[in-house]
């Protein structure tokens, strides 16, 4: 796949990124997964949501007790908390942002890397939600993912800027931005589990530095 030599400037066709198959994958799962709990609900089974939070939440006592209510439940909840959510409005938060971050993400590092930086900040958040909140839980989400994504841009970004001798002033707004907004939700909504968007955040930006460090400065390909 050929890509722009540079990042900081738009795509030449004007046409809008395509989303890679697995992050349709992702929005089509938790999407559905959130109508059957509803569905659930209104036909009067609410403990179907129960049991997916049980079942499927990331509880952090589990991580310190070194084991789950069934066998598996240790390592299965760093993957399924991810794709629940708490309601329309988390969910419809979390897939709008999923899809700007990824149209952007995907022209600089493409869909590959794009989704190791998804997977390692799923786990990134969980596990440092449970570092910091020993007795937390349900935890629930795709946020933490998603704010590795937006670190693995700004940290790409950052490198590459730097190595090209480029004004940074418009990154570092965004990430001034980013940080406010934080602060924002977590002080408005405090059932935010800020914890596990810093995990993430840290494990993207580490991630999108690392990529853009080890990619030739001229290079064109991803």
């Amino acid at each position: 796949m050929v890509a722009p030599s540079d990042p900081f400037v738009a795509i030449r066709d004007g046409l809008q990124p395509r989303l890679p198959l697995w992050v349709r994958g992702v929005i089509v799962l938790c999407c559905a997964i959130q109508g059957l709990t509803i569905a659930a609900d209104l036909l009067g089974y609410p403990v179907v949501r129960q049991a997916a939070l049980i079942f499927g939440g990331f509880w952090s006592p589990i991580v310190w007790a070194g084991h789950g209510v069934f066998p598996g439940q240790l390592l299965s909840i760093f993957v399924t908390y991810g794709f629940l959510h708490g309601g329309l409005l988390h969910l419809g938060m979390n897939m709008l942002s999923l899809v700007a971050l990824a149209r952007e993400l995907n022209r600089l590092i493409g869909p590959r890397r794009m989704a190791l930086v998804y997977a390692v900040a799923q786990v990134a958040a969980a596990l440092l939600f449970a570092a910091m909140t020993p007795d937390g839980g349900p935890m629930i989400g795709a946020s933490g993912a998603i704010f590795g994504l937006a670190g693995a841009l700004i940290g790409f970004a950052a490198v590459t800027g730097w190595r090209r001798r480029r004004p940074l002033g418009q990154l570092w707004r965004g990430v001034a931005m980013m940080v406010v907004l934080n602060v924002a939700l977590t002080v408005l909504m405090p059932s935010i589990a800020w914890e596990a968007h810093l995990g993430g955040t840290l494990a993207g930006l580490v991630m999108g530095a690392a990529m853009a460090l080890t990619r030739s400065p001229r290079s064109s390909f991803f």
